[in-house]
């Protein structure tokens, strides 16, 4: 009898299974590190455009509160996937928020 030596149909195929699933793995892994990334750039973006308003409302009156939250909630749009940002209180106390996506929000108080 001969003994047979070499890589048999079997053990191919076992070694693609453990390739393919380690490829799988690192697919997720590039995956979740794009939607964490994503996320930081729209949380970076938002804090932005808090800080943007906040010193618009430092320098206008009271009455054109209205007027200037109209305009930061066209820019929302532009910058934020369904952006929108809120305001509340009276000058010099406000307190910002700005909601984008399904869930995120920021808040900020803004004291003159």
């Amino acid at each position: 009898m001969s003994h047979l030596t070499g890589i048999t149909l079997i053990e191919i195929l076992i070694s693609f299974t453990i390739l393919s699933l380690m490829l799988l793995g690192l697919d997720a892994m590039q995956i979740t590190s794009l939607h964490s990334a994503k996320s930081a750039y729209y949380y970076s973006v938002a804090e932005q455009q808090l800080h943007i308003m906040a010193r618009q409302l430092q320098v206008i009156d009271d009455n054109d509160k209205q007027t200037a939250l109209a305009k930061w909630n066209a820019q929302n749009q532009i910058v934020l996937p369904n952006g929108r940002g809120m305001i509340s209180g009276y000058a010099p106390h406000y307190r910002l928020s700005i909601h984008w996506g399904q869930k995120e929000c920021l808040r900020m108080q803004v004291i003159e």
